[in-house]
């Protein structure tokens, strides 16, 4: 009876040791899994997305617009340059299928960060920059045709440039035209325009073209004389946004060491304007220039000691760089006279 006490005891304290022999081996596993899930959520919480510097809207790969609605112009940002508070971009275009996009040139312009987010401030689509092809407008070529005499040769253009919109009178210069010749603007994706008011010599044109239908970029210049014979000259003129138009001053005249209210209207003035007087080597610059509507400018124009006379009114559309001169003058006078 003794005996089997004893047995009984021991093997109780065996069955005791086992359990927590089992229990100490089980309890590191846990822990370590507890560390490893700590170390994985650590991990994915550190990996955020942030802003390159404060203030700035865009990053590389935005395609930035005038409002959401926009159709005109369209900039890719491809970079901010910190140390000029500039951004590097270009222009960018949809595609036929309405997707983004494509560029027609290498080209790249800086815009000041300022001027760009509050001509351009809207972000309408990001894309992967090295995905942005460059495609080079082309002209449809026409299968030629043999024929008598000589074609008509185009040796240049004047002008070579036009705003959207606009209508131009350009002057053809070349060889072999024939009364009866027509001549075109070709811009790929477009349908060609044709010229009017044609008047035709053996080595010139004079025609009138409607820019209504075609957008910003280079378009070809083609003749083709009435056997069917063609020339052209690819590319050679470039279309690009309208500039500013100035209407009408007021007031017209100021005195010597006075301050006036100026009032300037017009159109296609952008929100980002320079407004100055000029004559000779003598500028007056029109301070906090106000646009409303793209057609009235007010600003603060303070004349000190200044030549009189008549002065150039110039607005300058800082963004794109177009400029309109008034067709009239701004007179300054002897206020005390």
């Amino acid at each position: 009876m003794m005996k089997r006490s004893r047995y009984g005891i021991i093997l109780g304290l065996i069955l005791v040791l086992g359990v927590f022999i089992a229990g100490c081996s089980s309890q590191p596993s846990v822990n370590t899994t507890a560390a490893n899930t700590t170390t994985t959520n650590t991990t994915t919480n550190t990996t955020t997305t942030t802003t390159a510097f404060p203030g700035v809207q865009f990053v590389a790969g935005d395609i930035a617009a005038k409002t959401s609605t926009s159709t005109d112009t369209f900039w890719l940002i491809l970079d901010y340059d910190k140390a000029t508070d500039q951004y590097v971009r270009a222009l960018i275009y949809k595609n036929t299928d309405g997707s983004w996009g494509h560029r027609i040139d290498n080209r790249t312009e800086k815009s000041p960060r300022a001027t760009m987010q509050k001509v351009y401030p809207v972000k309408i689509a990001h894309v992967t920059i090295s995905s942005v092809p460059v495609v080079t407008p082309t002209v449809p070529t026409t299968v030629p045709t043999t024929l008598s005499g000589s074609g008509p040769s185009i040796s240049n253009i004047t002008p070579t440039s036009g705003a959207i919109g606009s209508t131009v009178t350009m002057t053809i210069s070349g060889s072999g035209f024939v009364n009866g010749a027509t001549a075109k603007l070709v811009q790929a994706g477009y349908s060609p325009v044709t010229a009017t008011g044609v008047s035709v010599s053996s080595t010139s044109i004079t025609c009138t073209f409607s820019l209504g239908s075609l957008q910003k970029g280079y378009a070809s210049v083609r003749v083709t004389n009435p056997d069917g014979q063609s020339g052209a000259l690819e590319n050679v003129f470039t279309i690009g946004e309208a500039g500013p138009v100035i209407a009408s001053v007021s007031p017209t005249t100021g005195g010597l060491n006075q301050t006036y209210a100026l009032t300037l209207t017009g159109q296609n003035f952008k929100d980002a304007v320079l407004v100055k007087l000029t004559k000779d080597s003598s500028e007056i610059i029109c301070t906090s220039p106000a646009v409303t509507g793209s057609a009235t400018i007010k600003c603060n124009l303070v004349i000190g000691i200044a030549p009189l006379g008549d002065w150039t009114v110039t607005v300058k559309n800082i963004d794109g760089s177009m400029s309109g001169v008034w067709p009239q003058t701004f007179k300054v006078t002897n206020s005390t006279a």
